[in-house]
């Protein structure tokens, strides 16, 4: 039988482990504790200096060898930046309005995402969606968990238009971390600067 005074240092312990889980953090100054390591985040420019986004200093571009694999079809995202063990992947695609051959509706760009996505891997379970709003972009996200072959998995989209481009971002790992880098990259994607350029230039 479990005595009065072990159940007060367990809800004792909880209650801090809650409150060292949701101290507020500086993203851009402190290391944010996520998936048992200390994460720091710098400032990186893609796809020529078109867009600036913030990702944990020791993530690199992954590998050819190790996209081609990982990433099998076609369509794989021009940029790819991991972990050392490459089970953490942010991946981007930058277009213009023009590719899609259609006015930017990004919640409607969501729906149909998520249908693609449903129609190919009918297992998925799609959890939240939501808007990323700041005087920088504008932007709307979804998440979901998926299934490997040996693990569940974990990912979150995040659509950004910022005219003459639509920035597609998208997370990748375990499940068992998602906590805490669901919000680290969410707050990210709100500082994500989208450079116009001319069309037709770069």
């Amino acid at each position: 039988m479990v005595s009065g005074d072990q159940v007060d240092k367990e809800i004792i312990f909880l209650r801090g482990q809650y409150e060292r889980e949701m101290r507020t953090y500086d993203l851009f100054e402190d290391a944010i504790p996520i998936g048992g390591r200390e994460v720091r985040f710098m400032p990186y420019d893609l796809f020529d200096g078109r867009v600036r986004v913030w990702l944990p200093e020791d993530f690199t571009v992954m590998p050819e060898r190790i996209a081609r694999v990982r990433y099998i079809t076609e369509y794989r995202p021009p940029v790819i930046w991991t972990n050392d063990r490459y089970d953490e992947d942010l991946c981007f695609y930058l277009l213009r309005e023009r590719e899609l051959q259609r006015p930017v509706a990004l919640d409607a760009l969501v729906r149909q995402m998520q249908d693609t996505i449903l129609f190919h891997a009918s297992e998925t379970v799609m959890y939240d969606q939501g808007s990323i709003t700041s005087d920088k972009v504008d932007g709307r996200w979804f998440d979901l968990k998926g299934f490997t072959l040996d693990e569940e998995a974990y990912s979150l989209y995040v659509l950004i238009h910022a005219a003459p481009y639509l920035l597609i971002g998208v997370f990748d790992c375990p499940m068992m971390s998602y906590e805490g880098w669901k919000r680290a990259v969410l707050g990210l994607m709100g500082h994500v600067e989208v450079r116009r350029t001319e069309e037709g230039k770069g």
